[in-house]
């Protein structure tokens, strides 16, 4: 079996799905059913593809079609059992981030991950870029010992999607569903965090009705090696001003990552990678060869399982007023 006869679903057709269908289309995979609770929105992506089943409920898609994977791409709150049916289905799945807004569904999904032994993907897309991977190549090469990284998600409330993100019990607050890409990537290049400590706080959006999420934050984080280590994040940047990436200082090198490349600095070298890959095809490529050749994935489910930790580890801290171990966090049933 090749890639291009893999059966293929969605749920949810929105936004970052349709980037998702694009890169399929691209490697000449036509999904065949697509689940929404806007019934136009998954017309419109069978449309795409010329073909195709349309469903509002994926409990009816699951029951009817006999998929070999399946891409999830909802907000936060709208995720519940559906991994676990996919799982139970023996449907591979793809599923963007954040996976959940709480531990015990994240758990759930990767008891059902592990007990049908169903591959799995979280579209943590940033370790797709090839100037990222080189940086984390020399790092490991040659970086020595990690002592100070500084993370920073500076952007805006997000004007293609729905008014569910500024809400906190929908969308988790930007740390948990946008930030989350910076404090993944720290982990990636990193390792795992151990304890944060979290200010965040609405100042500069609070003449927007609805709006229970924080405008800026600040976290302070403890890594298991003993790195040190601040994010930040702020949905009030300036269109103009925005700016998100990471920064990484050891004994031996320094990293810059932005969005656009990898910049390392050694002794009074320096050396810039512009990433030259579209992240979202890698990752859809790598996980549809995943299964057509039957090995492991390189962001399972469990890794998204941890980086909800953290971000839920930084609220939890915002909430106490104190340093918070994500183990602490991990270990909630």
């Amino acid at each position: 079996m090749g890639m291009t006869d893999l059966k293929i679903g969605f749920i949810g057709c929105g936004g970052i799905a349709a980037h998702h269908l694009n890169q399929l289309i691209s490697l000449s995979v036509k999904p065949i059913a697509f689940c929404d609770i806007d019934r136009s929105r998954a017309s419109s992506f069978a449309q795409r593809v010329g073909a195709g089943s349309v469903y509002t409920d994926y409990h009816d898609m699951f029951e009817k079609e006999r998929l070999d994977a399946v891409w999830i791409c909802i907000p936060p709150f709208a995720h519940k059992d559906e991994v676990v049916i996919a799982a139970e289905k023996n449907v591979n799945v793809f599923i963007e981030k954040p996976i959940a807004l709480d531990i015990a569904t994240g758990k759930s999904m990767v008891n059902a991950i592990r007990k049908y032994k169903v591959k799995s993907w979280v579209g943590y897309h940033w370790r797709q870029y090839d100037g990222v991977q080189r940086a984390r190549t020399a790092l490991m090469r040659e970086g020595g010992r990690i002592g100070l990284i500084e993370g920073y998600w500076w952007g805006w409330i997000p004007s293609t999607i729905g008014g569910w993100w500024i809400k906190r019990d929908m969308s988790g607050g930007q740390v948990v569903e946008q930030t989350t890409h910076i404090f993944d990537l720290a982990r990636f290049l990193c390792g795992e965090i151990g304890t944060v400590y979290t200010e965040m706080d609405t100042i500069l959006h609070v003449d927007i009705p609805g709006f229970t999420i924080e405008d800026v934050g600040v976290f302070t984080l403890r890594f298991v090696n003993g790195a040190v280590g601040v994010i930040s994040n702020t949905s009030a940047a300036q269109p103009i001003g925005g700016t998100v990436g990471l920064k990484v200082v050891t004994k031996n090198l320094q990293l810059e990552i932005s969005s656009q490349s990898a910049k390392i600095y050694k002794g009074m070298e320096s050396t810039e990678i512009r990433h030259s890959v579209n992240p979202y095809f890698e990752e859809d490529k790598k996980f549809l060869k995943s299964i057509v050749e039957n090995t492991d994935t390189e962001i399972p489910i469990e890794e998204g399982l941890r980086t909800l930790a953290v971000t839920l580890t930084a609220v939890e801290s915002w909430r106490r007023k104190t340093p918070v171990k994500v183990e602490e966090v991990l270990s909630q049933t």
